[in-house]
């Protein structure tokens, strides 16, 4: 459709949702390279797509301001006439700032609510095909025949930001020539935290088996565990959590030799930036569509009857066992962790 000349793409949280709306952005950008495209997005989340090229305007929401401020986007987004609204958000602020808004072509993507619902409550699986959420956003453009071009998700990070984060690090014992290694410990819930001595293991392993430089990551909520983490790893281990912006966890992840991390948006921001990932995964499946992507990334988990237990995440076990995560071994995260460092 050559008449689309103004594009809204919705999608307001989380960090790692927003990641995965760019390879659609890359190609409705390749698809339409002279029209404008707007992003809405939450105002703590903007810095991630700040530097994106395939996007003209980013219109960020406050969600302290609440209806009122709803009420204002929905008002600004009326003036600029889109022709096309993609919502890859899918909820009632995204349904509701669309109406009235008289676009020619609007189209979201599928939830699959049914299917989940009977996985985790009765363990029915009727997902015939795994397909993940990256892949699923394609289907709110389907009328336009735009396809993913397997190129992963890409942040861009500025050069300065990046040669910040070096300097940063050097006097704290980072050299380039010896591998550096993430420990992301951190998640939005607590059943999808693996054991914090578990990273502990891992880390000290791999500072003596392949001289890595580990540094543990996350954010403000996580800065007790990742000093902790750190200080049970010894051999120079330093925590960064709750230190850096968005952007220079970007670039963090960046200069990283490999990135170990629970189900958390720095998964997939390193993977963004293109950094090999371990995941660590318990009560949430494949079916779901947040595990990484396929390439330069391995994933530990473990089989039981009660996986998955939630969607997203919950901050209990079900069970009271939480063996999801518990029978989890340092030993099964370290040995995925070497196939990506060097000797």
């Amino acid at each position: 459709m050559s008449d689309i000349g103004k594009i809204l793409v919705v999608r307001l949280s989380s960090i790692g949702d927003i990641i995965l709306t760019t390879p659609l952005l890359r190609s409705l950008r390749e698809a339409y390279p002279d029209a404008s495209i707007s992003f809405l997005i939450k105002k703590q989340y903007a810095e991630l797509l700040a530097g994106s090229p395939y996007i003209n305007e980013l219109i960020t929401f406050d969600s302290k301001e609440g209806f009122s401020g709803l009420q204002r986007i929905r008002r600004r987004l009326k003036s600029n006439h889109f022709d096309l609204y993609v919502d890859i958000h899918k909820n009632w602020r995204s349904l509701y700032l669309r109406m009235g808004l008289g676009v020619k072509l609007a189209g979201t993507y599928p939830k699959y609510i049914l299917n989940r619902t009977l996985l985790v409550w009765f363990k029915i699986n009727l997902y015939r095909k795994i397909t993940p959420v990256y892949q699923r956003y394609f289907h709110s453009v389907r009328k336009l025949g735009l396809q993913y071009d397997g190129k992963g998700t890409d942040i861009f990070v500025m050069p300065s930001t990046i040669n910040k984060i070096r300097e940063m690090l050097l006097p704290m014992g980072y050299r380039p020539e010896f591998p550096m290694v993430v420990l992301c410990p951190g998640a939005t819930y607590l059943n999808k935290k693996w054991k914090k001595e578990g990273f502990m293991e891992t880390g000290r392993r791999l500072a003596e088996l392949r001289s890595a430089f580990i540094v543990v990551h996350g954010g403000k909520d996580d800065v007790a565990v990742c000093r902790e983490i750190a200080g049970g790893i010894g051999t120079g281990a330093i925590s960064l959590a709750g230190r850096l912006s968005l952007a220079e966890s970007a670039a963090l992840l960046q200069i990283s030799t490999l990135v170990i991390a629970n189900d958390s948006g720095l998964l997939h921001l390193a993977q963004s930036q293109k950094t090999p990932v371990v995941g660590i995964y318990g009560p949430t499946t494949r079916e779901f569509g947040f595990f990484p992507i396929e390439q330069n990334s391995a994933v530990v988990e473990v089989g039981l009857p009660c996986r998955p237990c939630t969607p997203k995440g919950l901050n209990y076990c079900p069970k009271k066992h939480f063996r999801c995560m518990n029978d989890i071994t340092p030993g099964q995260v370290i040995q995925a962790a070497l196939n990506f460092l060097p000797l």
